[in-house]
């Protein structure tokens, strides 16, 4: 039995061809591309990627299939996170038109963190467009925030309900101050996002795609390592999962043609194999594509003309992967700062202001305060933003009022600070009661609230700093 090799890296095109006579199996190794690294932060590093994963499978019978069209889709890798003020996302691993990753998603807007990685693409063997063989695309690592690092891209599958379900999800953007989601990989069944962090932490990292393994055997791998590296076919690079800002390995196929019967000559003593036979017409050479010869009534094939791949970029790649159904990371913990970071991220805050306010709270406010303040600060933050979405009358009113007192405060603290020349009135009332109000709620629930603003509390109390 004749076999014939053939080996497809990633080109961002489809790799199409006519199975020819003679075809009895196929054999198929293929590795999806790698999620992205998540972007970093002042906390560190974003997540790792997600290795693309490695199916396998030996004599898939195509007895039937010839005639049909084979198309051949690697994987691309997803890209790498970046770091800044709502930085984009990694773009989204392609391959063929519905079985891209999504893409990472975006750092809070203010006013640094880290974004998440792209998912993979998953590599696929279609038949007419039906399924043969795929290997998912690995999900994307998780920007990092200032709090904590984004986690790494998942190595599973947790299927996505979106339509297309073959497409990665978005990773899920943060709209605060923190750390994008890493986005999920193209697969079988396309990965879900991570989750977008919460306040300034780091996000978590996209879900992988999931396989058809063709009757054959599939590895996911671990971590940025991924399955099928003892195999002779394997090439450094593929599909590992991309580190910290870093995009991942693109994937690869190779399928192995066995042709059942060939028709041979000698030449020398030596046989010689017939691949090609042609015959006149009109005074021009026509190519006979295929030659058969019956044996107990049954044709068998005697030879075919080769097997050539053509490439065309249509029907390969996505804008975009699928909605994220992941959580969405908000300001309303802002890292610490809470009410000023989320009227500072609506525009009706200064940058300027939050960084004096900031740095005086970090000075000055002792731990009891913050604790206090916190406490009650949150849920109201939780409150403005629903009374935001909905448009509530009232919500609205509590956060004109809100506003009007946060930039009286923040007004004082410039002066305290040396950077206003003169004083606030409201400004001096809304610090001596709200501070000590905050003090003593602090002093009253620390013994059984601090643990939960430990992240917090390592960065803005200088008790530990």
């Amino acid at each position: 039995m004749a076999t014939v090799v053939k080996t497809f890296n990633y080109t961002g095109t489809l790799h199409q061809t006519v199975i020819p006579a003679g075809t009895t199996s196929i054999d198929v190794h293929l590795w999806g591309g790698a999620g992205g690294g998540g972007g970093s932060d002042a906390g560190g590093p974003g997540g790792t990627g997600a290795a693309g994963h490695y199916v396998t499978a030996t004599s898939i019978d195509m007895t039937a299939e010839i005639g049909k069209t084979m198309t051949i889709a690697v994987g691309g890798g997803g890209a790498g996170g970046s770091s800044g003020g709502g930085a984009a996302g990694g773009r989204n691993g392609k391959s063929i038109a519905g079985y891209s990753g999504g893409e990472g998603g975006n750092a809070g807007p203010t006013p640094y963190s880290g974004s998440g990685g792209g998912g993979g693409g998953a590599s696929t063997v279609l038949i007419d467009g039906v399924q043969i063989a795929v290997s998912g695309g690995g999900g994307g690592g998780a920007g990092a925030g200032k709090t904590s690092n984004g986690t790494a891209g998942v190595n599973t599958n947790t299927a996505t309900a979106e339509s297309p379900g073959t497409l990665g999800e978005n990773g899920k953007d943060h709209s605060g101050d923190g750390g994008g989601a890493g986005a999920g990989g193209g697969g079988t069944n396309g990965g879900t996002s991570g989750d977008a962090g919460s306040g300034d932490a780091g996000g978590t990292g996209g879900r992988s795609g999931s396989n058809t393994n063709a009757g054959g055997s599939e590895d996911n791998g671990s971590g940025v390592t991924p399955g099928g590296t003892g195999s002779s076919y394997y090439a450094s690079g593929i599909a590992v999962g991309g580190q910290p800002s870093s995009p991942g390995g693109d994937g690869k196929v190779v399928v192995i043609f066995n042709i059942g019967v060939q028709a041979n000559y000698k030449v020398s003593g030596t046989w010689k194999s017939i691949n090609d036979m042609y015959y006149k017409v009109s005074g021009t050479w026509k190519k006979i594509t295929a030659g058969y010869y019956k044996v107990g009534g049954v044709w068998k094939a005697l030879f075919n003309s080769g097997i050539t791949f053509t490439e065309t970029a249509a029907g390969f790649g996505d804008a975009q992967g699928g909605a994220s159904s992941g959580g969405g990371g908000t300001g309303g913990g802002g890292g610490g700062r809470v009410i000023c970071t989320w009227l500072q991220e609506r525009g009706l805050f200064s940058a300027e202001d939050l960084a004096v306010d900031t740095e005086y709270s970090v000075k000055y406010i002792s731990r009891n305060t913050k604790i206090g303040y916190w406490f009650w600060a949150v849920p109201l933050v939780q409150y403005m933003t629903r009374a935001e979405k909905s448009g509530d009358k009232f919500g609205l009113l509590v956060i004109k009022v809100i506003r009007a007192l946060a930039q009286a405060r923040a007004n004082e603290l410039g002066y305290a600070m040396k950077v206003k020349k003169s004083r606030d009135t409201l400004g001096i009332i809304t610090r001596i009661i709200g501070e000590s109000f905050c003090w003593t709620l602090g002093a009253i629930i620390r013994p059984f609230v601090e643990k939960r603003y430990a992240k917090w509390l390592e960065i803005y109390d200088p008790q530990i700093r």
